[in-house]
């Protein structure tokens, strides 16, 4: 009788499991075509040819899988920065800057020891610190999340910019960093696909480990209940406040991982202009509203906006569109995918927020 009962519920959590799955992808595709509709009335009103700008977006974006996939190693990092504080109804926007002081502090470790591994762990060591002070700074002095991420990105940026150029700069090229030592810089995997950095790799582990954390231990219970509300959190002997610390901490691990992955695998050296970081932070907020705030959902999210990014600078060449239609045409489609689970998270957010005042 207990066995029979155990695979009615299990057949009810599938039934329903199913149905949220078939919600989802029914909403992604009506979103989908809704954006692209009206990208394609937005060039046929400049006098562009949607097919062609399309077909350039599409087939460029996807023609070299090692540049695609490398370039949505950071934004897939910084989604998951923006994605489980979320989970824990904290709004972190300070994935800018807790990539910046990764990337930073694993150039300094590698430069010194010449061990990529040493340089990575303390990128996420740099990241989670960042991370924490700004959870502690919410918890224990009530400082708004936001105001204190604006402000602490800001001041990474100066710090780096006054590091690259008073400390760290190449003294063969003097707008350049350090390089990162040849020895310490991570490869490539071959693929059916051709070879691929390992990078991309790292960042989906760590994408899949995120996943069974939130999921399947309890922390990841912690943050769920906390976010979804933290009077339940109360009564069921958990403290909120711990799920905002923890979720800011892992948050900004993941940012510090990828700041650090893209310095020691992909780029080597930060500019003094910061434009090999500026930007990857904020990106990845549109990455996890892309993919729900689902872990597994951002890997694919960050690819496709990867294609996206890509496909918008051969536009550029190949069409001669200018700069500013390729940012319009990818922030269409981004927003009208995102938005209807944008809308139901604000809603969530807010009422999360009523019940702490109260």
């Amino acid at each position: 009788m207990g066995l029979v009962q155990s695979l009615i519920r299990f057949k009810e959590r599938i039934k329903v499991k199913y149905e949220e799955y078939l919600v989802t992808t029914i909403e992604i595709l009506v979103s989908a075509i809704i954006g692209f509709s009206i990208g394609a009335l937005i060039l046929y009103v400049l006098g562009f040819n949607p097919a062609k700008i399309y077909s350039i977006l599409f087939t460029k974006g996807l023609s070299n899988p090692n540049y695609l996939l490398s370039k949505s190693t950071p934004i897939m990092l910084t989604g998951l920065a923006f994605a489980i504080p979320m989970l824990a109804g904290v709004f972190n926007i300070g994935g800018e800057g807790q990539l910046y002081i990764g990337a930073l502090v694993s150039l300094v470790v590698v430069i010194s020891t010449h061990n990529p591994v040493l340089g990575i762990l303390a990128g996420m060591v740099a990241g989670a610190a960042l991370g924490t002070f700004k959870a502690a700074l919410k918890v224990y002095r009530g400082v708004n999340e936001v105001i204190a991420a604006i402000m602490l990105n800001w001041v990474m940026y100066f710090l780096i910019l006054y590091l690259l150029t008073e400390r760290l700069y190449n003294p063969k090229i003097p707008h350049e960093s350090i390089p990162v030592p040849e020895d310490a810089r991570l490869g490539k995997i071959p693929t059916p696909l051709g070879d691929i950095r390992l990078i991309f790799f790292i960042a989906v582990i760590a994408s899949l480990i995120i996943y069974y954390i939130l999921y399947y231990t309890n922390i990841g219970y912690l943050l769920r209940v906390a976010g979804l509300s933290p009077k339940t959190a109360k009564y069921a002997g958990f403290n909120p406040n711990l799920a905002i610390i923890y979720s800011m901490a892992l948050g900004g691990a993941m940012a510090g991982l990828g700041g650090a992955l893209l310095l020691i695998g992909y780029v080597y050296s930060i500019d003094t202009t910061m434009s090999t970081l500026f930007g990857l932070g904020f990106m990845g907020i549109g990455v996890a509203l892309l993919g729900r705030n689902n872990p597994v959902g951002i890997i694919f999210s960050a690819i496709f906006f990867s294609m996206l990014i890509i496909g918008g600078e051969m536009i550029e060449l190949l069409a001669g569109a200018p700069p500013e239609l390729a940012d319009t045409l990818t922030g269409v489609i981004v927003i009208a995918l995102a938005l209807p689970y944008t809308y139901r998270m604000l809603i969530s957010y807010m009422r999360i927020r009523r019940m702490m005042r109260e």
